[in-house]
């Protein structure tokens, strides 16, 4: 939600920060466990990668913009220097699509919280 309301690249870069600190806090939960030691590990490093990736789309996005944050006037500022199809931005804009689409949870987190949810979901 806090992500589909953004209009600025700072908002754009918090929203899935905040999920993954969620994220990280559940997975880190059962400390005993192996495999959800191993899940947080990796989804801590391909987090921080991710974040990585999109800040480096928006730094693309921003110096092709004119040094803008808000959304509307990179918008405008592309428009009216007619930049939009540069291929500055196809790079930002592949960059933040890959580091957008990889922060969310991955597969071995969700492994990993499989341990969690068992111990405390028994029907016995």
């Amino acid at each position: 939600m806090f992500l589909c309301g953004a209009n600025d690249l700072i908002t754009i870069f918090v929203a899935p920060e905040c999920f993954s600190l969620c994220s990280y806090l559940l997975s880190r939960h059962t400390k005993k466990d192996v495999r959800s030691n191993e899940a947080t590990t990796k989804y801590l490093l391909m987090g921080r990668a991710s974040s990585f990736i999109l800040v480096h789309g928006f730094s693309w996005l921003y110096g092709s913009s004119g040094e803008e944050i808000e959304l509307q006037e990179i918008v405008n500022s592309l428009i009216n220097t007619q930049m939009y199809n540069s291929l500055e931005i196809s790079i930002a804009l592949i960059f933040i699509t890959v580091g957008i689409g990889s922060s969310f949870p991955q597969p071995f987190l969700i492994n990993g919280l499989l341990t969690y949810t068992k111990d405390y979901s028994s029907f016995n």
